[in-house]
């Protein structure tokens, strides 16, 4: 008697099975990929919130130490010669930053610390010039008299990223649904569909 051994086919996946797994990942990539892209704004807005921190910490102790904001490694700067689109890199120099004022949000161009003439008490906020109503009264009128003003300044910002950082450093309440917001530390004028500059208070004197 002859025994026949039938060669053993391997089975592969049907186009059933394929489609069911496809339609699975793509139902998981669909739940995901709008979280991924969530998580990666967040950080960038959240980089931002970091580096105004740090510059903030930076310009207290920058004043501790040399008791004035126009000073580099305690040698004046005379007004006039510049100063105002250094003082990141003056902390820098000094110490005081690792790196200079530099964040993921806008266009990445120019993005610096200044330290600019102040103005006076009861002078109307606007987004371009250096009275921020810092106490939210809503009367936005100057809280930051002296002599000088240190903001940070954040060139091609979009609306909504504008918003972001507002909330993460004055919180909702101090901040604008739509459209301009100057109230608070954060000001920027209407982006219009496009994008603005953010000025982010530091410090006066």
């Amino acid at each position: 008697m002859k025994i026949q051994i039938q060669p053993s086919r391997s089975r592969g996946f049907t186009l059933i099975e394929m489609i069911g797994v496809l339609a699975v990942i793509a139902i998981l990539a669909a739940l995901l990929v709008p979280k991924i892209f969530e998580a990666i704004n967040n950080a960038r807005v959240n980089n931002a919130a970091v580096s105004y921190n740090t510059a903030k910490t930076a310009i207290a102790d920058h004043y501790a130490k040399f008791g004035t904001m126009l000073s580099s490694n305690g040698v004046p700067i005379v007004a006039g010669q510049n100063q105002s689109t250094n003082m990141d890199k003056v902390l820098v120099a000094e110490g005081f930053m690792d790196k200079p004022f530099i964040v993921k949000i806008g266009d990445g161009i120019q993005n610096r610390v200044e330290v600019v003439p102040a103005v006076t008490a009861g002078t109307a906020v606007d987004a371009g010039n250096t009275a921020f109503d810092l106490d939210g009264s809503g009367a936005a009128v100057n809280d930051a008299p002296g002599s000088v003003v240190v903001w940070a300044v954040i060139y091609g910002v979009t609306e909504g990223d504008a918003k972001d950082l507002n909330d993460r450093i004055d919180g909702a309440t101090l901040g604008a649904a739509t459209g301009a917001d100057l109230k608070g530390r954060v000001k920027y004028a209407d982006a219009a569909g496009g994008t603005t500059t953010v000025y982010m208070y530091i410090s006066h004197r």
